[in-house]
């Protein structure tokens, strides 16, 4: 399952119809609650903040434009959409069940996580488990709108159902709709705000690098991918780090190169990460190339200047961020 992974990264993205990025909140999404609901009742769950808990009922208005009336707080959710495992774990509400629960093993971003919370594995995203999802008996199913034609209608039989984009690019407004849902909205503004100041804080520790240049590159088998990793490169909500001159298009996700475009591209620093989300696999990777005199052409080889990144980048999510803008800081002040 392992080496599909990122091809659901990419097909979830494609399926929104571009590869481009957005910022801001997810457009469509909004949540209207009755002034006079009574406050639900407080669980085993941590509270969103010191005040006072989210009202209820609410409609919630989501990635298809359908209206989805929560009576109250979702207490035992299914997660069919494995990028956004990191905005549930950060709003602490674990899934009762999920697809792709693998990943927990895969991505250092989430394996903190993996024995905090009881998850169901209920197989893929793109072929979910159904009678062992009516087992659960989940009381809010969440999954990826650009699969919901597909089988979106069965699960409207087990439990109400809201579609989420993509949102490649977009970790806030991903955190904001989470946090709209389990009424933690204040929660998710603390948590923007903390991911933010952690990357204008190394913002600034990387100054003395402004002149130097960087590439993101998952390996594969044989396969080389220079992504445009936002967080990396993004001048205003990112680190500002400079591509080479002759980078690939930052107005896209990535794109395959070979390793000679590479060697013409020749980044001072290079991050590298598996492209299939195992680091196993990218040991293996890194030690084909040892003896591969193009890839020893490299500054950043040469000079010492090539570190691993968890592959948890690709997925853009603000676990994924946080971990790439934290390892690429210990790197870089050595």
């Amino acid at each position: 399952m392992m080496k599909k992974l990122m091809g659901l990264i990419l097909s979830a993205v494609l399926l929104t119809g571009s590869l481009a990025g957005c910022t801001g909140a997810p457009a469509g999404n909004s949540v209207t609650t009755t002034p006079e609901s009574t406050p639900s009742a407080k669980t085993g769950t941590p509270a969103a903040s010191a005040g006072t808990e989210a009202a209820w009922p609410r409609t919630y208005v989501d990635e298809l434009k359908r209206e989805i009336v929560l009576e109250k707080k979702p207490e035992k959710a299914a997660l069919l959409f494995f990028r956004n495992f990191e905005h549930m774990f950060l709003l602490e509400e674990g899934p009762a069940a999920a697809t792709e629960v693998n990943m927990l093993d895969e991505w250092a971003s989430l394996k903190p996580y993996k024995e905090q919370y009881d998850i169901a594995d209920i197989g893929s995203m793109r072929g979910p488990n159904i009678e062992k999802l009516l087992e659960i008996e989940p009381d809010i199913i969440i999954m990826f709108s650009g699969l919901y034609e597909t089988y979106g209608e069965e699960l409207e039989k087990i439990a109400p159902v809201i579609t989420v984009a993509a949102n490649e690019n977009n970790w806030k407004g991903a955190l904001r709709g989470y946090g709209e849902i389990f009424g933690k909205e204040e929660k998710a503004e603390s948590e923007i705000s903390r991911i933010e100041t952690l990357i204008a804080d190394s913002k600034e520790q990387l100054a003395d690098y402004s002149h130097k240049t960087f590439g993101v590159i998952m390996l594969g088998d044989k396969q080389f991918w220079a992504f445009t990793t936002q967080f990396v490169f993004d001048e205003e909500n990112g680190l500002g780090l400079n591509s080479p001159e002759n980078y690939v298009d930052m107005g896209t996700k990535g794109e395959e190169i070979s390793l000679e475009a590479l060697a013409g591209m020749n980044p001072d620093y290079i991050f590298v990460a598996d492209i299939n989300g195992s680091s196993a696999a990218l040991e293996k990777y890194l030690k084909d190339l040892e003896s591969n005199s193009v890839w020893n052409s490299l500054n950043a080889v040469k000079n010492g200047n090539m570190y691993a990144l968890d592959s948890s980048i690709a997925a853009g999510g603000p676990l994924g961020i946080e971990l790439g803008v934290k390892t690429i800081i210990e790197n870089l002040s050595d």
